[in-house]
């Protein structure tokens, strides 16, 4: 579960694994030129880091504040049990000011009319939601200041029916002074509003959200900016409106940017990697539970690299970590017989565990597709025809293919009939395999269909491990 208390405070400078710092003073550029950018969607996948790139934003903007913005951040999915989204957005705007700041009151009086109007009886639950449990979330003052707002809004609720009607008939009235509040606030502080987790919502309330907005917020000096998924947006307005809707078009007639969190970043040398490998490398080194030699074996960080993790978030990258430490827990040191390679096959299986749960049935029956395996693990068939004459020519995915192929219905890796050459063969693969001081093993791996390598026993072993976690699903 997302911990957003750990969160408020984090940086760029503390934590920038993903090298997004970049990003964000490209977005605080936008929102300091004269280029209307507002509303704004910041565009990122489920589990890809979003909430914590919202408030390392926040905080870039609020460490260097030349423009003196008031900066807020809304939890829309949290002010979805209030049923009114405005109020969270009132509330956010009024804590900026202390209890008995002018403007303060000024604007809250302002907003009621209209929060009267919307929201209805509604209105006394949506105040106790807004001021009482959502006050975590905004700063102590306004929780305590919040007694008047209460006890007024008693006698809002209890408005005759011809004072609701005469509400209705005012309602552009009460919107325009509304907006004229925000606007006066704005002249002398711009407001950044940052809204969360909109994608985790209900699909009504994730449009009134929009809606309000649109008609509320569109204000000078005030900048909204989205933090959340847009395809799932788009799937929320298809539910809302119907499955002919042309979701696209309206979710973008509400915003006039969209960036988009990359799910790559360079690597040392200029290489493209994934964000799960970098996460998955950065998550390893932070176990507490993994020992130091684990981590230092550079080949377990490989795997990310020639696995598909596109499906994969970020937690669950960290589930992956987690199957990880547990198989640690479980494990017999003094049994141990070859560490970097039972350190390799515990990585790769705990993918396998996340990512496919037909192929880990597979392993644990020793009965495995080959053309699923060759696919899974990026790889191809290993023909030492062809002259394979260096240990180059093979990499980690390599030595897995070499370890599985006995549960392959063929064999994936191809020794040639001469006697010669087959000595020279059984050269390079021990070479190979010298690099995971492994090559004790050459022969029990190469004999076609014998299972004398105690590696088979581990792997047993380690998937019956895994087959007891379905708790860290």
């Amino acid at each position: 579960m997302t911990d957003y208390n750990e969160m408020k405070a984090l940086t760029f400078d503390a934590r920038d694994e993903f090298t997004r710092k970049p990003i964000a003073e490209k977005i605080i550029k936008l929102l300091d030129s004269d280029i209307d950018v507002s509303p704004l969607i910041i565009d990122g996948k489920w589990g890809t880091g979003k909430t914590e790139f919202c408030f390392k934003l926040k905080n870039l903007i609020q460490a260097d504040n030349p423009n003196n913005y008031k900066v807020g951040y809304v939890n829309a999915f949290q002010a979805d049990h209030a049923n009114e989204p405005l109020l969270a957005l009132i509330a956010e705007v009024a804590s900026f000011y202390n209890e008995g700041d002018s403007k303060r009151q000024s604007f809250i009086a302002s907003a009621i009319p209209y929060l009267r109007l919307i929201s209805g009886i509604g209105l006394k639950a949506g105040l106790g939601f807004a001021f009482g449990r959502y006050a975590t979330d905004i700063p102590d003052a306004l929780a305590d200041g919040m007694e008047e707002i209460k006890d007024r809004s008693k006698s809002l609720i209890d408005q005759s029916l011809e004072s609701m009607i005469k509400d209705q008939v005012e309602a552009e009235k009460n919107l325009s002074t509304l907006r004229d509040a925000l606007s006066d606030i704005a002249s002398t502080n711009p407001i950044i509003l940052l809204i969360d987790e909109l994608d985790r919502c209900r699909p009504d309330f994730a449009v009134m959200m929009l809606e309000t907005i649109k008609h509320v917020f569109d204000v000078k000096n005030v900048q909204i900016i989205l933090i959340t998924n847009a395809e799932q947006l788009k799937a929320t307005i298809k539910h809302s409106y119907g499955s002919e809707t042309n979701s696209h078009d309206y979710l973008y007639k509400f915003f006039k940017y969209q960036i988009n969190l990359p799910t790559t970043s360079n690597g040392p040398e200029n290489q493209s990697i994934e964000n799960n490998a970098t996460y998955f490398r950065a998550t390893v080194q932070a176990s507490n539970v993994i020992p130091q030699e684990f981590k230092d074996n550079q080949f377990i960080y490989e795997i990310p690299t020639f696995l598909d993790l596109s499906k994969l978030s970020l937690r669950n990258i960290e589930q992956v970590v987690r199957c990880i430490e547990t198989l640690i827990v479980f494990e017999d040191g003094e049994q141990s017989k070859s560490q970097i390679v039972e350190q390799i096959l515990m990585v790769f299986l705990s993918f396998v565990y996340m990512m496919d749960k037909r192929l880990f049935q597979q392993i644990i029956i020793k009965e495995i597709n080959e053309d699923k395996f060759i696919k899974f693990i990026n790889s191809a068939q290993i023909n030492f025809h062809d002259r394979i004459t260096r240990t180059q020519n093979l990499q980690t995915e390599s030595l897995i293919l070499i370890v599985f192929s006995k549960y392959l219905p063929e064999n994936c890796f191809y020794l040639p009939e001469d006697y010669f050459q087959l000595e020279r063969t059984l050269k390079i693969i021990s070479e190979f395999l010298l690099n995971y001081q492994f090559h004790n093993e050459t022969s029990n791996l190469v004999n076609w269909k014998s299972n004398n390598s105690y590696i088979y026993n581990y792997i047993d072993h380690t998937t019956n491990n895994l087959s007891l976690l379905n708790i860290v699903k």
